[in-house]
């Protein structure tokens, strides 16, 4: 079964997870991988009786597979609910412009019509990806005293925001108004709609500019210093790969000739 690591102590090889709302003792000798248990580590726990009998780490290839395949689920049961949740007006009016327009023409689909064609299946990709990236894995990862501890960038805007630290609301603004762009090609029948693809670039951009700037303020010295606990997660890497194609795509799609 699953569980998560929320405290180890290096001095004496001791830590406690939690398994289905529990917490349970655990040792090093039960610990079955080749690094050291940290704090927020993912694992699968074997139990006898309450007693924690072995520890393994859960690889990250594992989770994002996982997440991606939740979130997939998730994503596609909402694109199959879309179309049958319009109005009963805007989807007779849609059929009635579908059925003027010669079969095999190209061009927008009718808003009544499949997401998946409305979209095509590498915007829809890219999008997913992105909400994965900024979500579910870790933008940031912390590293003090040999433990270490993951956030999202949606994590970390929040709690900058929630600490009043220089542009933690703007971030997340930016990155609500991203989620919401994939939707204006399908409220606003334009090809010039598509550019709001380009929001959530413009999101981690800001979000770069804000964190530079934020250490800059701190001072070079202390900045220095803080890098060596810092690293950046895949979250990240991901978001900007699939920032970068959702902008790529939406342009694409608003100067392509009609």
């Amino acid at each position: 079964m699953r569980g998560k690591i929320i405290q180890y102590n290096g001095a004496d090889g001791t830590g406690t997870l939690v398994v289905d709302g529990r917490q349970h003792r655990f040792t090093l000798d039960a610990w079955r991988a080749y690094s050291a248990p940290t704090t927020n580590k993912v694992v699968d726990v074997t139990l006898d009786n309450d007693l924690v009998t072995a520890v393994a780490a859960v690889g990250d290839d594992v989770l994002l597979r996982e997440k991606a395949s939740e979130l997939g689920s998730k994503f596609g049961t909402l694109l199959h609910k879309i179309p049958t949740t319009l109005p009963s007006d805007m989807a007779t009016r849609a059929t009635a412009r579908g059925a003027d327009t010669p079969a095999g023409a190209p061009g927008d689909a009718a808003i009544g019509g499949s997401i998946i064609e409305r979209y095509g299946k590498p915007i829809l990709l890219a999008y997913l990806l992105f909400l994965i990236g900024t979500l579910a894995l870790d933008a940031v990862s912390v590293s003090a005293f040999g433990q270490g501890m993951g956030k999202s960038l949606f994590d970390i805007a929040s709690l900058m925001s929630q600490l009043g630290g220089h542009g933690g609301g703007s971030i997340k603004m930016l990155l609500l108004v991203a989620y919401a762009s994939i939707a204006m090609p399908m409220l606003w029948r334009n090809r010039s709609a598509w550019l709001a693809l380009a929001m959530p670039l413009l999101a981690l951009l800001w979000a770069i500019f804000s964190t530079i700037h934020a250490l800059d303020s701190l001072g070079r010295g202390v900045a220095d210093g803080m890098s060596d606990f810092f690293s950046i997660g895949f979250g990240f890497y991901l978001s900007l790969v699939a920032a970068l194609a959702l902008a790529a795509l939406g342009m694409k799609r608003a100067v392509r000739v009609a």
